[in-house]
């Protein structure tokens, strides 16, 4: 298949796709972040039907519950911080669009000399540093895998073990250099207990699209530039379960 992107075309093989996504599953093997339950389902029960076969129903009906933030990799818009009331299909992208994935590593805030809006000195962050020399400018689509990195991100409990996030000047770094819709493989773009402020969400919603969170990058797949697919079910909310796909070029 040939996409266009600034006028050169490029091609991709639509069977090569990577998912870059954890599951909403609902076997206990999940993420843990911010106290959320775990994903359930139970049978439809209507006077003498229910909705179970192994329970002798006709027929498997089930009744999904999920955490949308916390349990598996979800791609939300600016009306998770307010009241604007803008669907994630309004703004979530159709299509492949050109992208850039990126390996970072974390230090220290206190090492940063970068801002926060709450105490955080100790804690690991995404610096400016350790992005600047790698994003190109212009690329609509950024992916951030940070390291180390493995497979226990499918259900690592980050309740326990704290997850770095941005700082201020990342993301308004992020923004200058044209990134739309952001991708990380972190629970939040924020540090969990900011105290509800969500600062950075603020500061990336005011240009930017969509954040996706929550996702798992294979060390497989090489950094470089490719395209994405953000697949999304057609819900009327302000985030939605998603299925990012990287079609590496």
């Amino acid at each position: 298949m040939l996409v266009n992107h600034h006028g050169e075309d490029h091609s991709i093989d639509l069977d090569s796709g990577i998912d870059l996504s954890i599951p909403n599953r609902f076997d206990g093997k999940h993420p843990i972040f911010y106290g959320a339950s775990a994903p359930s389902i139970k049978p439809v029960e209507l006077g003498e039907f229910i909705g179970d076969v192994s329970q002798g129903g006709s027929c498997n009906v089930k009744i999904a519950s999920l955490n949308i933030h916390c349990t598996g990799t979800h791609t939300e818009c600016v009306s998770h911080i307010n009241n604007s009331g803008t669907l994630i299909t309004e703004v979530c992208p159709n299509g492949f669009l050109f992208s850039q994935l990126i390996t970072v590593s974390t230090n220290k805030m206190r090492e940063s000399n970068e801002s926060y809006h709450v105490n955080c000195e100790n804690e690991l962050v995404i610096s400016v540093k350790s992005i600047e020399d790698k994003l190109k400018e212009n690329i609509p689509v950024l992916i951030i895998r940070t390291i180390p990195n493995d497979s226990s991100k499918m259900n690592r409990n980050y309740d326990e073990n704290p997850a770095p996030f941005l700082t201020h000047d990342t993301v308004d770094f992020i923004l200058e250099m044209g990134v739309q819709h952001l991708l990380v493989d972190l629970p939040s773009i924020d540090k969990a207990d900011d105290g509800g402020q969500l600062g950075n969400h603020h500061r990336f919603f005011k240009q930017g699209k969509t954040i996706s969170e929550l996702l798992y990058i294979p060390d497989p797949v090489k950094d470089g530039e490719g395209f994405l697919q953000i697949q999304i079910p057609n819900w009327g909310l302000d985030a939605a379960p998603s299925r990012p796909v990287f079609y590496p070029v």
